[in-house]
């Protein structure tokens, strides 16, 4: 099962978007230039996309609890012993 997806505008081609995963290890930086984050997988894919860095790691992360709950995550809930 794949995770749940966003779309984000990227910033290098302002027209077109990108699909990123929603996984609660994806990490969200300021980008290099005013305007932008750096979105980087836990794969370590780097993807820059036009937005406010801390709004664009908060829809990430919500994206990804959100799966996580509704049991949509490649990730299971875990009993804890």
């Amino acid at each position: 099962m794949a995770a749940p997806q966003l779309r984000l505008e990227d910033a290098e081609n302002p027209k077109c978007d990108v699909m990123i995963d929603a996984d609660a290890q994806t990490a969200v930086v300021p980008g290099p230039r005013p305007g932008t984050a750096t979105v980087i997988s836990p794969d370590g894919r780097r993807v820059q996309v036009i937005g406010d860095h801390q709004d664009i790691h908060a829809r990430v992360q919500a994206a990804a609890a959100r799966a996580h709950e509704s049991g949509e995550s490649p990730q299971k809930n875990a009993g804890v012993s």
